[in-house]
């Protein structure tokens, strides 16, 4: 390779050409060697005066400068000097001008200050922050002679202030630091460590016609598929997270007692002053209402009385204080209550059985067996709604709560529980409204004021008839083992003075439950109801049961063991249980071949016990016989309800669907009741004997509650002539199957 080498001094002015130049051929290599030794000292004075801290032109005073130009391109290859001047702008010709055959400056000279001046370095930056970096391969370089030739103006370098860059590796000196620099910062390419594509897109991003293009074909393709033996549809369920119950124990408060002595007559000045409060509001609050209604035309001065009836006209603040007071509510009660004993004294008279009538009048009355009607209890909210249950209060037996449901499950709505009290037959005491309907009731027996209520969504709520709000004091739940069905029967258990009163509820999802009431409402499983053969089959073949489980019914405990019970299944089976076994029966006494809506056990003979089906049969039995002693029936229709007389140990009542009461004495007759009243089109549900009257109350279909007197059956025998008659007439058993 060869290579042209062009020596200049410094000092050269405008056209002062002075420059010697030496071609060596690539056959002489004495030559080659003489300008690569010139070559090698030329970059040695380069990086010497680098190290010095010299300038180009510094170095160009004691030393020549050289530029090496690449023959074939006519590129300029010199290396450029680390330490620059002000960057200045390069004039560049052609590269076809600086060799050719008529050119005389086929090496022109090019000193090292112009390079110097251009601003740049090896490192590709200047401090001026306007340079390039060099590309050594440029084919392009500056031809200051061929410009002075063409005519141009002699180029006049224009002296500027040298500024110098300093290398990365060598620490700035003081005076460098008081000179102003300019950086510019640039934005590096973005990369990313971690992406997750994203399923949604955003409605104005630009993809969003194409992602819609491809889900409407998705959705073709599955279409397209459904139908076919490959393609199916599933469903995932998730499981739900298990719940846990969490009770925490806090450290009673601390109480103290404090008695006061009060003598009798600080009571009765207490009193006296209060009265006197009483009276001087009731003064006042009359003063305010006349100081109202003074002036005032004949339609205003009745605005007061408008608004007692239930007008719609404006109340002031005194009257409306005086209408929702509780006193004022409680007036009206008792305003209400005289009103109605002028109305229903004779028959609240004959309720308590004292007639006003003469000794042979009353004679002649008793001797004849029949239902007197008293009254009824109905109102506008009972109108329309099923009687579905019915129960008298232990303490006040003169309060029945009426419970209003439907037994279909087409027909279901919200329930209500009414209190009918005899002081006011036409509207009830209190109201309590339950979202579904109300299928089973029972007042404790020695917490008087709780009601045990079951209702058709398989809740058990307990109530406390003295709050005003319908909201119940406990109340089961999932979590809490409620029932998944209709709870048809609650019954109140005495477990002893530690102990207290207990609730079992029986439900047709056939489990028997007690419920305790010492942390909220506990559950314990009695036992669960399984199915038994119905009949007894001589074969060997067993009966297959589509359901291991039987539907609970009803249930009634024992009244000399409270240990003991029975259940009536919805198969027919009766068992006979005790809380003490929890995984099979006492016994099972089968006999009914439909649902049994009632089981009830003999207040008289702890043995005996009566039940009602709807295979349109009654029948008496004897825990210790496995067939029934009597069966009675009167009709071709179901027996909803049957129920014991508290005062006759051999009389009982039962209502059914064909609309009828009846009324059976065993003494007398067996196949035939000895009383019947029609009551269509209406059809009876329940029946309930008074437990402090020889009175009967029967709820039907159309929200009413009939009260009768029973006449003719006002006989007094002791307890143990009541057993002996029952006993007579279980002997004289009929067997009727």
């Amino acid at each position: 390779m060869s290579s042209t080498i062009s020596k200049k001094s410094k000092g050269v002015k405008g056209g002062e050409k002075g420059v010697s130049s030496s071609s060596m051929s690539s056959s002489s290599n004495l030559a080659s060697k003489a300008s690569l030794a010139k070559h090698r000292s030329t970059r040695q004075t380069g990086m010497s005066s680098r190290r010095s801290g010299m300038s180009a032109s510094q170095v160009g005073e004691r030393t020549h400068s050289l530029i090496v130009r690449d023959p074939e391109t006519g590129a300029d290859v010199t290396p450029a000097s680390l330490l620059e001047a002000d960057a200045s702008p390069i004039q560049q010709v052609p590269s076809g001008n600086l060799s050719g055959p008529g050119s005389q400056h086929s090496s022109d000279k090019f000193d090292i200050d112009s390079m110097s001046s251009a601003g740049f370095s090896r490192s590709g930056w200047s401090s001026q922050g306007t340079s390039t970096p060099v590309n050594e391969e440029q084919d392009e370089v500056p031809a200051r002679d061929e410009l002075e030739e063409r005519g141009s103006h002699p180029i006049v370098e224009e002296k500027k202030e040298a500024r110098v860059l300093l290398a990365s590796d060598e620490p700035p000196k003081p005076a460098d630091l008081e000179k102003d620099g300019t950086i510019f910062l640039s934005e590096t390419e973005t990369f990313f460590l971690f992406e997750i594509p994203s399923s949604c897109v955003a409605d104005d991003d630009p993809q969003l016609d194409a992602v819609k293009e491809v889900n409407a074909k998705y959705l073709e393709l599955v279409k397209s598929k459904a139908g076919q033996d490959k393609y199916s549809d599933r469903a995932i369920q998730t499981l739900n997270m298990a719940l846990k119950n969490k009770d925490a124990q806090a450290t009673p408060a601390t109480t103290v007692s404090i008695g006061v002595d009060v003598t009798n007559y600080e009571i009765h000045d207490a009193i006296l002053a209060l009265e006197e409060k009483e009276e001087d509001e009731d003064e006042e609050i009359m003063r305010s209402m006349t100081s109202n209604s003074k002036g005032a035309n004949n339609a205003d001065g009745l605005s007061a009385i408008d608004a007692l009836l239930g007008g719609n006209s404006d109340l002031s603040k005194e009257e409306e204080r005086i209408l929702s007071s509780r006193s004022f509510k409680d007036s009206l009660m008792s305003v209400e209550r005289i009103v109605m004993q002028n109305l229903y004294h004779e028959r609240q008279l004959k309720y308590r059985n004292l007639s006003l009538l003469s000794s042979e009048e009353e004679e002649g009355v008793e001797n004849a067996k029949k239902l007197e009607f008293l009254w009824c209890f109905e109102c506008e909210l009972s109108r329309g709604r099923n009687v579905s249950c019915m129960a008298w209060n232990k303490l006040n037996c003169d309060i029945l709560a009426v419970g209003y449901g439907e037994f279909d499950f087409t027909n279901q709505k919200d329930g209500m529980i009414l209190f009918w009290s005899l002081k006011n037959p036409e509207y009830p005491q209190k109201i309590i409204r339950t979202s579904c309907s109300v299928t089973s009731l029972a007042f404790a027996d020695k917490s008087v004021n709780l009601l045990a209520v079951g209702l058709y969504d398989g809740t058990v709520a307990v109530y406390d008839v003295r709050k005003e709000d319908d909201s119940p004091v406990l109340e089961s739940t999932f979590t809490g083992g409620k029932h998944s069905d209709a709870v048809w029967e609650v019954r109140w258990i005495d477990k002893g003075s530690e102990r207290g009163e207990a609730l079992v509820s029986v439900s047709s999802d056939g489990r028997v439950t007690q419920w305790s009431m010492s942390k909220g409402l506990e559950n314990t499983d009695l036992i669960k109801l399984k199915r038994v053969a119905n009949h007894k089959k001589t074969s060997n073949k067993s009966e297959a049961f589509i359901s291991r489980m039987a539907s609970g019914m009803c249930a009634d405990f024992n009244p000399k063991d409270p240990s003991v019970y029975l259940v009536g299944t919805e198969e027919g089976p009766v068992h006979k249980c005790s809380v003490s076994y929890n995984e099979q029966y006492l016994d099972s006494f089968l006999g009914h071949s439909g649902p049994v809506y009632k089981v009830v056990w003999s207040p008289f003979l702890a043995s005996a016990f009566l039940t009602c089906s709807a295979d349109w049969a009654i029948k008496l039995w004897h825990q210790d016989s496995e067939h029934a002693m009597l069966t009675m029936q009167s009709s071709a229709d179901s027996v909803a309800d049957v129920q014991w007389s508290p005062f006759l140990s051999t009389v009982f009542a039962s209502v059914s669907g064909d609309g009828f009461i009846n009324i059976w004495d065993m003494s007398i007759s067996t196949l035939d009741p000895i009383v019947t009243e029609e009551i269509l089109p209406a059809k009876p549900s329940s029946i309930l004997f008074s437990p402090n009257s020889n009175v009967i109350v029967a709820g039907d279909s159309t929200g009413r509650v009939l009260v009768y007197r029973l006449l003719g059956f006002a006989e007094s025998h002791s307890h143990e002539e009541q057993v002996a008659k029952l006993e007579k007439a279980l002997a004289a058993k009929d067997n009727v199957e």
